[in-house]
């Protein structure tokens, strides 16, 4: 064989190499464009879709808040608003989203919330408050304040079963010190009294004096609540003499 043979033939394959190298990296490049591109267009809409559930979210809260200060039943007008802006966060929303869907069930409980208990009419409401704090407590199990609204559901359904116990047992153990949780307990099982247990209503006097020990305005809510509910002398006689007198509970004195 010819070495001058041999020889040209590898410097020919050394030119045309780079030119080989240049067009695999060429393809991958496009192969990658392709693949990133897609990519791209889910992560910007799944971004413009969390910034319009937002919005939707904040509109819904913002009636909540205006219902809390007034304290009645809010129109039909108000609540179907409310109601599609918590709804269209939810849905939009690209998981399930446990601050949102506590917020759809909190909407749900204002539509009737001053029916009677049991109540026919509040029913489908209620029930439909009850399904989305179930989603949300599975969204966010480790949340004390939605399975104190998920409790108080259970409530306005007299509804005291397994699932009522387990939402009190959370909320109290989750939220030791978090003053919306006790409050809402409290109320919840001086509510609920004749159908608990003893312990738990040793933990509803227990949310109760944490409640009072918070502050006087606190104080004075849970005591229009223990009034409010018949359970003023199972509230006073669960009280050390001091904290009754430092938040000065004067009916507690009689």
């Amino acid at each position: 064989m010819n070495p001058s043979l041999s020889i040209d033939r590898l410097s020919r394959r050394k030119q045309h190499s780079p030119a080989g190298e240049q067009s695999v990296s060429a393809i991958t490049q496009k192969v990658s464009a392709v693949l990133v591109l897609p990519l791209a267009l889910v992560l910007l809409f799944a971004g413009a879709c969390m910034i319009v559930a937002g919005i939707a979210s904040y509109q819904a809260e913002a009636f909540i808040s205006d219902w809390e200060k007034a304290g009645n039943e809010p129109e039909a007008r108000a609540w179907q608003i409310a109601h599609d802006a918590a709804q269209r966060a939810t849905s939009l929303y690209p998981v399930a989203n446990g601050d949102y869907l506590d917020r759809l069930g909190r909407i749900h409980s204002w539509q009737q919330f001053r029916q009677p208990y049991a109540a026919p009419t509040a029913a489908s409401s209620r029930h439909a408050a009850l399904d989305a704090y179930r989603a949300a407590v599975a969204a966010r199990p480790s949340w004390p304040y939605t399975w104190a609204h998920l409790a108080h559901s259970k409530l306005y359904l007299q509804e005291f079963d397994d699932e009522f116990a387990h939402a009190l047992s959370q909320a109290f153990q989750l939220g030791p010190w978090r003053i919306g949780v006790n409050r809402e307990l409290a109320e919840i099982g001086f509510s609920a009294w004749p159908h608990l247990s003893e312990s738990q209503r040793q933990t509803t006097l227990e949310s109760a004096r944490r409640s009072i020990a918070y502050g006087h305005a606190e104080a004075q809510r849970l005591l229009k609540i223990a009034q409010h509910t018949d359970k003023l002398p199972q509230l006073c006689g669960s009280l050390s003499r001091e904290l009754i007198n430092n938040r000065k509970l004067s009916p507690c004195l009689n």
